[in-house]
């Protein structure tokens, strides 16, 4: 099944079209291979990936367990290696909520862990660090 249309767009720059509803993004080579990184570079949707599904993931299971996750955010940072051309650590702080329960902290942790597709789908060596701030 196809989800998205990539087109190159020139000068290193792609459009990404999310087929079933049109939605676009648009990448960038970033400043690491001496572009202006005017858009998000591959890598760092790689990155911002990871914890969009997380913070999916997370979202679940608080509303499940009957807590409001809206507020909630991450912020991302990641390091590569540009010898081996790879993202070796993706590093997460998710900004949570004080007020969760003790119940709702712990399953939201675990989900993040477990059930992310997109962690569970990377190289075994790609170090993924999340932090959990409740605030």
């Amino acid at each position: 099944m196809k989800a998205v249309k990539v087109e190159y767009q020139g000068k290193l720059r792609q459009q990404i079209t999310h087929l079933s509803n049109g939605q676009t993004v648009i990448t960038d080579a970033g400043k690491s291979v001496g572009r202006h990184g005017e858009n998000i570079s591959p890598a760092d949707l790689l990155a911002a990936s990871l914890a969009g599904c997380a913070m999916t993931i997370m979202a679940l299971r608080a509303e499940q367990l009957g807590a409001d996750f809206s507020g909630c955010y991450a912020e991302v940072e990641k390091e590569a290696d540009m010898q081996q051309f790879q993202v070796t650590k993706i590093v997460i702080h998710f900004y949570l909520k004080a007020g969760f329960s003790d119940e709702v902290r712990q399953a939201v942790e675990n989900a993040t862990r477990d059930l992310c597709i997109v962690g569970r789908s990377l190289r075994a060596d790609l170090v993924q660090e999340f932090h959990f701030v409740y605030q």
